[in-house]
C-alpha cells in the first residue's frame, strides 16, 4: 500500500508499505526518526507508532518546537 510521509521542515516521502503496517514500521522503513515528543498524525488525526496504516494515508511528522519565555516590559 502507498502512503505519503510529510516530515515538516524536511522532506516528503512516498512510501510503499506492506499490508497491515503500523506507523512505526513505515517510519522506520522510510528512514524517518520519530523522536519522543514529536507530534504524529495520520490524515490530520493524532496517532501513535502502533496505529495501523491504510492505503493512501498521509502521515505527518511534526517536530518539537523549541523556545523559551520572552519577557515583555
Amino acid at each position: 500500500m502507498k502512503v505519503r510521509i510529510l516530515q515538516l521542515g524536511r522532506k516528503v516521502i512516498d512510501y510503499e508499505a506492506t499490508g497491515g503496517a503500523t506507523l512505526g514500521a513505515a517510519l522506520e522503513g522510510a528512514g524517518v526518526a520519530a523522536a519522543q515528543g514529536m507530534d504524529l498524525r495520520i490524515n490530520s488525526q493524532p496517532a501513535t507508532l502502533d496505529t495501523p496504516l491504510n492505503e493512501g494515508d498521509v502521515v505527518t511528522v511534526i517536530p518539537r518546537i523549541k523556545g523559551g519565555a520572552l519577557a515583555l516590559s
